[in-house]
């Protein structure tokens, strides 16, 4: 009987100390987790900062280039007013005629 308790109690603590390792690997597995939740929120957050920053150029981009095409336009209408009233009349009439249809 001394044999089987002497075995049941070093079962019982390898079991324990198992446990106790399986315990510590959990909660490295939990620290290494949360450590790559907060790399990859920090990535999301860098890449969204990084389409704001493009979207704001290409944006300021079309800003200027809408600009241009309104100068250039400003300035053949100066350039030729009668032409400018020609081309909006004709327009003016091809859209009547499209909506009467």
């Amino acid at each position: 009987m001394d044999t089987k308790t002497a075995t049941g109690t070093k079962i019982k603590s390898e079991i324990d100390s198992d446990v106790d390792a399986l315990k510590s690997d959990i909660a490295a597995l939990r620290d290494d987790l949360r450590q790559v939740v907060n790399d990859m929120r920090g990535l999301a957050s860098v890449k969204a900062q990084a389409g704001v920053d493009k979207g704001t150029e290409l944006a300021k981009e079309a800003g200027e280039q809408i600009g241009e095409a309104k100068s250039a336009m400003e300035t053949r209408i100066r350039e030729n007013p009668l032409g400018a009233i020609g081309i909006a009349f004709g327009a003016g009439v091809i859209l009547a005629m499209m909506r009467r249809n």
